[in-house]
């Protein structure tokens, strides 16, 4: 890992059917920081997620990654150190756990990949990591919803990424397990990765900084972000 990878966006727009989803989006995230995107369901977060990640092209605006314009088609350099952790998770139901983990390595490039153990041992790490190590060789069809969110948590760690972006880590976990992933997520910047996490968990938001409030596809001024409530988030 380096130090995290710093994101800027800057006039992001994007339109579906002409009705606004994201309107004039400007936002930075400092390398190794912890940022969390809060606002209504509705308002925008998870395409915005999609956007910052490079998978989606605005119609207008720029996202770049240490002061680098990134594009869906210009992504490939950046595959494995910017990872995004989907709410409908995108596993194959028909492999267990560790194999879906397993997965993220092998389409990594070479260079990329753990030298010092085999795929299988650092997918096993990488379970273990979010309370799934028992599990490992469990189909995802018989593990709970709660798990199969940290399955694909663990998919997109083992990669080792820079970038880390994801849409509502913690909101299928049971109290212990969400106390778990928080502390592993927020402890992340301090191993070199910038996190950026859509987020209703008004614990998780309020230990993140920055904090943005999108509402309407707009984002609110810093300070209406830091005084939003549970009920607002």
């Amino acid at each position: 890992m380096t130090g995290g990878i710093a994101l800027t966006a800057d006039g992001i727009g994007l339109r579906r059917s002409g009705r606004p989803i994201l309107d004039g989006i400007g936002l930075a995230v400092g390398a190794g920081r912890a940022a969390a995107l809060t606002g209504p369901s509705g308002s925008g977060k998870t395409t915005l997620l999609t956007v910052l990640a490079g998978f989606q092209r605005p119609d207008s605006g720029a996202i770049r990654y240490d002061g680098v314009e990134v594009t869906p088609a210009e992504r490939g350099p950046w595959t494995g150190r910017v990872q995004l952790v989907h709410q409908a998770f995108g596993l194959l139901s028909l492999l267990t756990a560790a194999e879906n983990v397993e997965l993220a390595l092998q389409g990594l490039d070479r260079a990329r990949r753990p030298r010092a153990r085999s795929l299988r041992d650092a997918a096993r790490e990488a379970l273990d990591a979010v309370g799934l190590a028992a599990r490992s060789d469990n189909l995802v069809e018989e593990l709970s919803g709660g798990e199969q969110q940290r399955v694909a948590l663990a998919r997109a760690l083992v990669t080792g990424p820079d970038l880390l972006l994801a849409d509502e880590p913690t909101a299928q976990l049971d109290p212990a397990n969400r106390e778990r992933i928080t502390d592993l997520l927020l402890g992340l910047p301090a191993a070199g990765v910038t996190v950026v996490l859509a987020t209703h968990d008004e614990e998780l938001s309020r230990r993140c900084d920055p904090l943005f409030a999108l509402r309407d596809g707009v984002l609110e001024p810093a300070q209406a972000a830091a005084g939003r409530g549970a009920a607002d988030l």
